[in-house]
């Protein structure tokens, strides 16, 4: 007789069923495992999901073995009349029909379509809005993958090559072991580009790669001319297509998933990892791809996308562990912190919400009323970093010499997220503001469609002495 049950997930009443179905043999990983997997995955897995329509792939009875693969199923349209009504849907036009998708907007959504054996779900890079309207992507993607011949090392080499030119592009970018051979890379967007124009942008992309190393790269789909190569395959950014879905399960032999890593982590001996591991990571360094997601999707762990960047192991920077509550003080601190990094540039962080909200100052503040500089929202840092002061090593993100410029306490007088801020600060006597207290605003301007781009002003008070 099937085991049958009922969960609970969100307010929402699941009926489960087959718990006990070996759905990996290889590892003898049940249903529901599966389910309960995707259950603890949720507060990571619906962030980068939300909006985005679901195709799935299923394995009804298992994924099976070598000798005798489980069958597959693979789902666009949802069954009429089997859907709860809660599950949130969108229609999409194909060329033969019509077809409805779910959106996997919620933890129960998600549990259901694991009740169904759905363990792999793939979605595009561009999401729903919130009336139907399609959007821009929001992201971009290389999937790179290893010919014959070639391996997971390749695809390390080749992500970092990527990643430089990305860098280099000033596109924020997320490495992800897909869960199957090789490697995808996310890049964000400013949701300024259509997708045609995303993958024009990681076609050049791909043939730069090409072209600087034809001994590693191929950006061409014919397997004859990928032995021994990695292909870095630009085309998922065509609006009509997917990518396996970040934290989603693979119907592979083991129960691998496509894992968000840290760049650091890009090195010799780098593996695909099993569910078990990733929900270990998550609650250890948080989401390393939350750096991607829009402003307040991710509000569970305002550090998340701090950790990702950084090895506790290897700065000296503190790194505090996912689910430390932040310090805090009764009167709230700023510092500005001269960063001797590949380019330089001078740090501004304010202590709000328990982090410090930080902006990168490409010429430091203003210390003139009449001038204006330019500000770019970056990652919230840990309180703590607002005393450190030290040599961030070769090799990792923001490598160089740190040191306080001046630092302090600050009068807030209006703080809207996103678009101003306006602080008294109270520096340091000696400091870089002259030891007397400075007025500045800090206005969101949305420059070229990005909304890390503000503008920072001295609001009044003598020329600060140089």
């Amino acid at each position: 007789m099937a085991l049958r049950t009922q969960v609970e997930v969100d307010g929402r009443l699941i009926e489960v069923t087959n718990l006990d179905k070996v759905m990996y043999p290889a590892t003898g990983t049940t249903k529901g495992e599966v389910i309960a997997y995707y259950r603890g995955v949720a507060p990571w897995f619906v962030p980068h999901a939300h909006g985005r329509p679901a195709t799935r792939k299923r394995w009804v009875n298992g994924v099976g073995t070598a000798e005798r693969p489980g069958e597959v199923f693979f789902h666009k349209n949802l069954e009429p009349g089997a859907t709860p009504e809660w599950v949130h849907t969108r229609p999409i036009e194909h060329k033969d029909g019509t077809s409805t998708y779910p959106l996997v907007d919620d933890a129960a959504t998600l549990v259901w379509l694991a009740q169904l054996a759905a363990l792999e779900i793939h979605t595009p890079q561009w999401r729903f809005g919130p009336r139907g309207g399609v959007h821009n992507p929001d992201r971009l993607v290389l999937d790179l993958d290893p010919g014959e011949g070639a391996a997971l090392p390749e695809c390390v080499e080749t992500a970092h090559l990527a990643h430089e030119i990305l860098d280099g592009m000033g596109l924020v970018s997320v490495p992800v072991t897909s869960g199957s051979k090789g490697i995808h890379i996310y890049a964000g967007l400013g949701g300024t580009q259509t997708a045609a124009q995303a993958t024009e942008v990681a076609r050049e992309l791909a043939g730069a790669l090409e072209a600087a190393r034809p001994d590693l790269v191929t950006s061409t789909m014919t397997k004859a001319l990928r032995v021994g190569k990695v292909l870095v395959d630009w085309s998922q950014n065509n609006g009509s297509k997917t990518t396996i879905a970040p934290y989603s399960l693979r119907g592979r032999h083991h129960p691998t998933v496509a894992a968000p890593r840290t760049w650091e982590e890009l090195r010799p001996g780098l593996a695909q990892l099993e569910f078990p591991e990733v929900i270990e990571r998550l609650n250890t360094i948080g989401d390393p791809m939350a750096v991607l997601l829009p402003d307040g999707a991710f509000s569970r762990d305002r550090l998340a996308a701090y950790r990702s960047k950084r090895d506790a192991a290897r700065t000296p920077e503190p790194v505090p562990v996912a689910g430390e509550t932040p310090g805090s003080h009764v009167t709230p601190v700023f510092v500005v912190q001269e960063h001797h990094a590949r380019r330089l540039h001078w740090d501004f962080r304010l202590e709000h919400a328990g982090v410090l909200v930080s902006w990168a100052l490409p010429k430091g503040l203003p210390l003139d009323p009449g001038d204006n500089h330019l500000a770019v929202q970056t990652e919230d840092h840990p309180v703590e970093y607002g005393s450190f002061e030290g040599v961030i090593p070769d090799g990792q993100y923001g490598a160089g010499r740190v040191t306080i410029w001046d630092a302090g306490t600050y009068d807030l007088e209006k703080w809207r997220d996103g678009e101003e801020v306006i602080v008294t600060l109270h520096g340091r006597p000696g400091g870089g503001l002259g030891g007397v207290p400075r007025r500045y605003a800090l206005i969101g301007t949305k420059l070229d469609g990005d909304a890390r781009n503000w503008l920072v002003h001295l609001m009044d008070g003598d020329r600060v002495a140089r």
